[in-house]
C-alpha cells in the first residue's frame, strides 16, 4: 500500500535502496508509484529501466524503455549509453533500435521547443523611447523555461523585460540542465544578443537571475562578465560550486580584478527558503562572505517556512533583490 505522499520522499528512498544494492526493492517501489506523480513519470521509468537491468532482467528493461518511448518520453543519449546500470544492454540489437527511436523523439522535441520566452510590459521595450531594464531568468536543472515562469513574472509586472532561455542540454523529455557550463555560457550570450536585436534594452540595467542550478549559473556568468550585468539574483542556488565554495575563488578574484581595472561594479542577492533541504546553506553563506570580503556586495534573504519549489513569497523577495541591485 502506498504510504508516501511526496515525490522527494519516494526519490530519497529509491536512491537509498540503490546505494545499498537493494535493486529488487527499488524496482518494486518505483513500480508501485508509477503513475502517481505524472510530472515525474520519465524519472520513475528510468529508475525501473535501470533496476531491471541491474537485476539481469534485460527483457523487462527493454520493454520498459519501449513503453516509455511509446508515451513520448525520451532520454539523453549520453544517459542511455553511459549509465553504469545499463552496461549489459549496450550491444543488444533491440536496445540499439530503441536508441534510434529515442533520438528521433529527442530531435523532434528540440525542434518544437521555444528557445527563449519573453514577457514585457504592454507596449514597452520595443523602441528606444520606451526601453526597458532586462532580467534574464534561468530555470532549475531537470526543468524547463516554461515551468520556471512563475518566479519571474513579478519582475515583468515591475516594468522589466523578462527573458527566460531554455537550455538545450536535455536529460529526458521535459528535463533540461545547465551542467555543461561552457555550453550554457555560449547559449546565454547568444540569447542576450538576440534580445538586443529584438528589443530596446537599458544596457546599464541588466540582471542575471536563476533558480537552483540556474541560480549557480547566474552567479558564475555575472562573475565572469559574460553578460554586462548590474548584478545577480540567485534563488536556492545549487550545484557543484555551491557544495564546494572554495571553487569560486578563481572567479571571484577575476571579477575583483576586472572591477579594479575599471570594470562596472555589481551586486548579488541570494534568496533562500528556510525549509529548503536540497541546497548547501553553509556553502551559500561562505560564498556571500567571500564576495563581500572582495568588495562585491552580496546579501542573503531567508524566507521563513519556504522550501525549494516556487512560492509566492519568492515574488516579493525578487523585487527586493532588484531594488538592492539597482540602488547601488
Amino acid at each position: 500500500m502506498k504510504q508516501i505522499q511526496k515525490f522527494d520522499q519516494v526519490q530519497s528512498k529509491i536512491q537509498s535502496l540503490y546505494q545499498e544494492s537493494r535493486w529488487a526493492e527499488a524496482l518494486a517501489l518505483a513500480t508501485d508509484y508509477a503513475g502517481t506523480f505524472p510530472e515525474q513519470e520519465p524519472l520513475l521509468y528510468y529508475w525501473r529501466i535501470c533496476m531491471a537491468a541491474r537485476l539481469g532482467q534485460l527483457d523487462l528493461s527493454i520493454s520498459l524503455l519501449d513503453e516509455a518511448l511509446n508515451k513520448g518520453i525520451w532520454y539523453g543519449e549520453f544517459l542511455l549509453r553511459k549509465s553504469p546500470s545499463l552496461l549489459d544492454l549496450q550491444e543488444l540489437p533491440t536496445f540499439l533500435n530503441l536508441i534510434g527511436k529515442n533520438n528521433q523523439l529527442h530531435d523532434h522535441e528540440q525542434e518544437q521547443q521555444y528557445p527563449l520566452i519573453t514577457i514585457r510590459p504592454q507596449q514597452e521595450c520595443k523602441y528606444r523611447e520606451n526601453s526597458c531594464p532586462l532580467l534574464i531568468g534561468l530555470h532549475a536543472n531537470a526543468s524547463t523555461a516554461q515551468a520556471s515562469m512563475n518566479f519571474w513574472k513579478a519582475a515583468a509586472g515591475a516594468g522589466w523585460l523578462v527573458a527566460v532561455p531554455q537550455s538545450s542540454q536535455g536529460m529526458w523529455s521535459g528535463s533540461y540542465v545547465w551542467d555543461d557550463m561552457e555550453t550554457s555560457k555560449r547559449e546565454i550570450i547568444s540569447h542576450y544578443q538576440t534580445i538586443l536585436e529584438r528589443y530596446a534594452i537599458e544596457y546599464k540595467h541588466v540582471i542575471l537571475a536563476g533558480h537552483s542550478m540556474g541560480g549557480e549559473v547566474a552567479i558564475w556568468l555575472t562573475l565572469a562578465g559574460a553578460v554586462p550585468a548590474r548584478g545577480f539574483i540567485s534563488i536556492g542556488p545549487a550545484g557543484l560550486k555551491m557544495d564546494q565554495p572554495e571553487k569560486w575563488v578563481t572567479e571571484i578574484e577575476a571579477a575583483r580584478s576586472r572591477i579594479l581595472n575599471g570594470g562596472a561594479l555589481f551586486r548579488g542577492y541570494i534568496i533562500v527558503g528556510e525549509n529548503d533541504l536540497s541546497i548547501h546553506q553553509h556553502g551559500i553563506s561562505d560564498l556571500a562572505k567571500m564576495l563581500n570580503q572582495s568588495d562585491i556586495e552580496c546579501q542573503i534573504e531567508i524566507l521563513p517556512g519556504v522550501s525549494h519549489e516556487f512560492s509566492t513569497d519568492y515574488e516579493d523577495a525578487i523585487l527586493r533583490g532588484i531594488d538592492f541591485i539597482e540602488n547601488q
